[in-house]
């Protein structure tokens, strides 16, 4: 099911658009549609936003049938009712296939019987007139063994296809559950298995993974003055900017709210510098404009917070080094990069 985080105040905004919307409508102001319009104004989901446009200039509009399949897929989650019709239709494959593979059988076992029939009577035969049934009988099941062969083959081919299909809709699935919604980006919970793995496969000396943590200035200033689909709006702007920053082998992530990181593995600290002044540069830089009327939205700034670690270093102590540097950077008058340093236990610093 979906998360919620918004404030008291966003949720009294959004009702103030919700109900007139259900009104003006004249639809139901029950849970589901609630949740629907909610999800709706919130403007995180633009498959759900796109069906409902697309309902509401529709004669019948948005049925209670409607209304509960959408919020069975875009509350509720989708990927487990799809997962679940994906594991129906593998049993059902399965079944159909032992089907196949037993009529198969059948073919096989009665051409069996018919050659050690044959067999039997050509040793005892002596008038060539009784072998020339038995050919035609052993040609007749071989034909129908050939055929259904051929069948096989044509039914296991399209089975093949559709675990082809079935292999592609799973890993949709699991990309899907791997990404904020809004920003596409990495979420928390891929956030933390990539720098998990960053920090295990690192094995150059000379080199460390380093971590950039990213957040907005004053970005509850930005919703209150332009609202939250403007918000929206420059979250994904932040997002797209950090993206065109790295490169491939590098991590981006939404961590929540505001606040975005970057993983760069097997990276030197000054390269990791150097990227987090680039997004500074290239964030402030920018100017962006509020689409019905063109008004500038006004200077945005980011705060970074950069930290470095060796192999082997607890993923928590790197995040809390370099949250120490972002908030560094915010108390030190923000739209600047703060710098962490060096993640390490106090018994490698000791020893080393």
């Amino acid at each position: 099911m979906r998360s919620y985080e918004e404030t008291v105040e966003r949720t009294a905004e959004l009702a103030r658009m919700v109900i007139p919307r259900l009104a003006s409508a004249q639809l139901p102001i029950n849970p589901v549609n609630y949740a629907l319009w909610y999800e709706y104004f919130l403007g995180r989901n633009k498959t759900l936003m796109d069906e409902l446009d697309r309902l509401a200039n529709q004669p019948d509009g948005l049925d209670a049938d409607k209304a509960e399949e959408l919020f069975r897929i875009h509350i509720l989650g989708a990927s487990s009712d799809r997962l679940e019709l994906i594991g129906n239709t593998i049993h059902n494959m399965l079944e159909s296939t032992t089907e196949i593979l037993n009529g198969t059988g059948d073919h096989l076992e009665q051409f069996n019987r018919e050659v050690t029939h044959s067999k039997a009577v050509l040793d005892e035969a002596i008038d060539p007139a009784e072998v020339r049934p038995l050919v035609s009988g052993l040609i007749s099941a071989s034909d129908s063994v050939i055929a259904a062969n051929k069948a096989l083959c044509r039914r296991l081919s399209m089975r093949g296809e559709e675990i082809e299909r079935l292999k592609e809709e799973i890993a949709t699935i699991h990309a899907q559950a791997a990404l904020d919604p809004l920003t596409g980006l990495a979420n928390r919970k891929s956030f933390n298995k990539a720098l998990e793995s960053a920090l295990s496969e690192n094995r150059d000396k000379e080199k460390f993974t380093c971590l950039i943590l990213i957040d907005i200035d004053r970005f509850k200033t930005i919703n209150d003055r332009f609202g939250h689909l403007v918000g929206d709006r420059v979250l994904r702007f932040i997002a797209k900017s950090l993206t065109d920053s790295v490169k491939g082998r590098d991590t981006v992530a939404r961590c929540g709210g505001e606040e975005f990181a970057v993983i760069l593995p097997d990276t030197k600290p000054y390269g990791a510098q150097a990227v987090a002044e680039n997004i500074r540069k290239v964030i402030e830089e920018a100017r962006l404009r509020r689409s019905k009327d063109g008004e500038l939205l006004g200077k945005i700034t980011v705060s970074l917070g950069v930290a470095w670690a060796r192999t082997g270093q607890p993923a928590n102590d790197l995040i809390e080094l370099a949250d120490q540097a972002l908030y560094q950077a915010k108390r030190s008058g923000r739209n600047q990069v703060a710098i962490g340093g060096l993640c390490e236990s106090p018994q490698v610093a000791a020893t080393g």
